[in-house]
């Protein structure tokens, strides 16, 4: 549909126009202040309209729509002229009618994408993985993601609220969203800004000022994450995330291309972290550590690992160990985000 490379430019009321471009799947929606002369609506290449207003010199810029929808842009002495759609051609973007708006600061947003988005799964042929289980209950708002070989769960408590709702994102819904949360960000410097947040006809809304972004949700059922998570340990062993972080960023280069295998052979006071590959190598490293328990060697993918603990900022971090085929679970040590990461084990 060409019509989707275009953004909609339509009056609203005497002071405003509204932009809106959209795929069918996302859509996106901003207003800026303006006097209208005369109402009306017209769709113009996004790519070029984007592109000359970047070059525009700074000033009060002009948009008039002539005769065969022609679009004249004037700003200073420059001027252009540029072929316009008929604006009832571009599709409706969805509305959340009726909709009640639940509020969460931008930062609890931008905080849970961050230590979730990396565990969603890329295969767009798997809908109920590629996305963001994103719920909120009572005062908690929470984010799920998993592949099928790792999980992450966050949540944030927001005290006052009260949300009661779940939606599963696709990744791209979500990368929009991420999009959003930093252009808010950046233009509420030193504020606190909030999100609307609202689910309506099978799609979420999300608003901030005059920015608005809808996404189609995935109607697949994400998978009982509880169950993923182990409910007990037999073991906790309690190190510095930057020291793990470098130890197992070293060993990876000679770890397996495909499986990106590391070996984890815990042992009172510290970690090894080895790998081998006959066609480059082998390696180890030792990590000082807090634990005092029985010997155990468990193998994992080092990129699992790293994606789980480079997604914090804290010092340490506790990784929970049962059996060598148990799944691991990665918590930040003192802080009152509630995260886990599993990840499920290999053998090497």
């Amino acid at each position: 549909m060409p019509i989707l490379s275009n953004v909609l430019l339509a009056t609203q009321g005497d002071e405003a126009l509204r932009l809106s471009a959209t795929d069918l799947y996302q859509g996106v929606t901003s207003t800026v202040p303006a006097k209208v002369v005369r109402e009306g609506q017209i769709a113009v290449s996004a790519k070029m309209l984007h592109d000359i207003v970047r070059a525009l010199p700074q000033g009060e810029v002009s948009i008039t729509v002539g005769e065969n929808r022609g679009l004249t842009i004037r700003c200073g002495k420059v001027q252009y002229k540029v072929p316009g759609f008929p604006g009832h051609d571009f599709p409706p973007l969805p509305m959340p009618v009726d909709a009640t708006f639940a509020e969460v600061p931008a930062d609890r947003l931008v905080e849970l994408i961050t230590l979730t988005h990396y565990s969603m799964s890329s295969d767009d042929t798997r809908p109920h993985l590629s996305g963001t289980l994103f719920e909120g209950k009572g005062e908690i708002v929470r984010m799920v993601t998993t592949d099928g070989h790792r999980l992450s769960k966050a949540e944030r408590k927001v005290p006052g609220a009260s949300f009661d709702f779940s939606m599963l994102i696709p990744h791209k819904g979500v990368t929009e969203l991420r999009k959003l949360l930093d252009d808010v960000r950046a233009l509420d410097k030193g504020g606190a800004p909030v999100i609307g947040i609202a689910k309506a006809a099978g799609s979420a809304f999300f608003r901030h000022d005059g920015q608005f972004l809808s996404v189609k949700l995935a109607e697949e059922q994400f998978p009982p994450y509880e169950k993923v998570i182990p409910k007990q340990h037999a073991r906790k062993i309690v190190a510095s995330r930057a020291n793990l972080v470098e130890a197992l960023r070293r060993i990876s280069l000679v770890a397996h291309d495909k499986s990106g295998g590391v070996q984890l052979c815990i042992e009172p006071g510290l970690i090894r972290v080895q790998s081998q590959n006959p066609e480059v190598g082998e390696g180890f490293e030792e990590v000082d550590v807090d634990y005092s328990g029985d010997s155990i060697s468990i193998g994992f993918n080092a990129r699992y690992l790293l994606d789980a603990l480079q997604a914090l900022s804290h010092d340490e971090v506790s990784l929970e160990l049962s059996g060598e085929l148990d799944p691991g679970v990665i918590r930040p040590v003192g802080d009152d985000v509630d995260f886990v990461g599993v990840v499920m084990p290999m053998r090497i």
